[in-house]
Parts: C-alpha cells; sequence; structure tokens
C-alpha cells in the first residue's frame, strides 16, 4: 500500500509542470507572461504617467445654471470600464472649465470615491432626463463613498466648488454637444442697447 502511494505521489510530481504549462496557453500553445516577467514596454502601460493622460474623446457639456445663463464645461468622456475606474486618477491639476463625464448604458445608483486622486472635485450626478440630480464635494485621496442616492445616467466631475462658482443647483438642466464643434456659445453684444 505504502510503494503504491509513493509512486502515485511520483507519477503526479512528474505530470504537474506539464498540466500547468498547459493550461497557459489558452489555445495559442504559447505561454502567457505574468506581470512579474513581463519586459519593461509592457510594464510602461501602467505607469501613472499613462494612467494621467487625458482621454480622447470630449464633450462640450452646458448647464442652464439658475441665473438664466449657459456655463460650458468641456469634458472628457469616460465610456468604458478601465476609463471609469481611471477617472481622474493622477492628474495633478485640472484647467479651468474642464472635467469628465462618466457615461452609463441605464439608469443606476452610482458611487464614487477619490482612490489614487491628488485634486479636489465636485461631482454633480445627472438624472436620464438631463438635469442636476445632486452635487457633492469629494476631498483628494478620501475612501468615502460619495453616492448618488437616487437612480442617474451621468456623472460630470470638475475642479471642487465650480457648479457653486457657476450658480448651477439641483435641477438645473443641461446640453450635450458631443460634437464640441457644434456649440456656439451665446455671447452678448456690447453695441446692443436693452429696451426698457
Amino acid at each position: 500500500m505504502l510503494r503504491s502511494v509513493i509512486a502515485l505521489l511520483c507519477v503526479l510530481l512528474v505530470t504537474v509542470p506539464r498540466w500547468a504549462e498547459s493550461s497557459w496557453d489558452y489555445g495559442n500553445n504559447k505561454k502567457t507572461e505574468t506581470p512579474a516577467t513581463n519586459t519593461k514596454e509592457q510594464k510602461g502601460n501602467n505607469t501613472e504617467a499613462d494612467l494621467a493622460r487625458p482621454l480622447t474623446e470630449t464633450w462640450v457639456v452646458v448647464f442652464h445654471n439658475v441665473k438664466g445663463e449657459e456655463v460650458a464645461l468641456t469634458c472628457e468622456v469616460a465610456r468604458t470600464e478601465k476609463d471609469k475606474e481611471r477617472g481622474l486618477m493622477f492628474r495633478k491639476s485640472l484647467a479651468k472649465n474642464r472635467g469628465m463625464i462618466f457615461v452609463y448604458s441605464k439608469p443606476e445608483e452610482m458611487n464614487f470615491w477619490m482612490h489614487n486622486t491628488v485634486i479636489s472635485l465636485s461631482i454633480a450626478y445627472i438624472h436620464e432626463r438631463l438635469f442636476v440630480s445632486s452635487i457633492h464635494d469629494m476631498k483628494p485621496l478620501s475612501l468615502d463613498i460619495v453616492s448618488s442616492g437616487t437612480p442617474v445616467l451621468y456623472a460630470v466631475e470638475a475642479n471642487e466648488g465650480w457648479f457653486q462658482k457657476n450658480a448651477i443647483f439641483p435641477g438645473n438642466q443641461l446640453t450635450f454637444y458631443k460634437n464640441p464643434k457644434e456649440y456656439k456659445p451665446k455671447r452678448k453684444n456690447k453695441y446692443r442697447q436693452e429696451i426698457r
């Protein structure tokens, strides 16, 4: 009995490396490398500098504030799960009137936090009918969850205090310009006199 157990163990020790190799090939007959064995070039894809790079797609989000004015925020669009998870992590600053919009496929209660985010932000949760549902300030590197409280379809992040400074509050409507060139801001004519 003892001899048969020892023989079985010897067979297992010889076959385990082959079994492990076959589980790595995923049908390609090639071993995939683990992160510890990746080349420097592959590791470079996950550096903080790469993660802090701005997203390429932008929208102009125009808020209609309580004064009846249009206030435009140029937003990078985070629509993939990877982009949503990254958000504004590792950014050292965010330019004036710039932000990020998180786009979801269906309304849901959203929860955000500030993991690896070193700039102070404000977040506006946007209802599917395109009005501001709620606005919250978020502190750098805070792991506190900031919840929308109700189902929303979008979230817009800007520099802390941007919404308040621009008289934007819950209930204000907004418009999206998915092609930023289509947005033509209303300009006041300084030569036009108001008729009273």
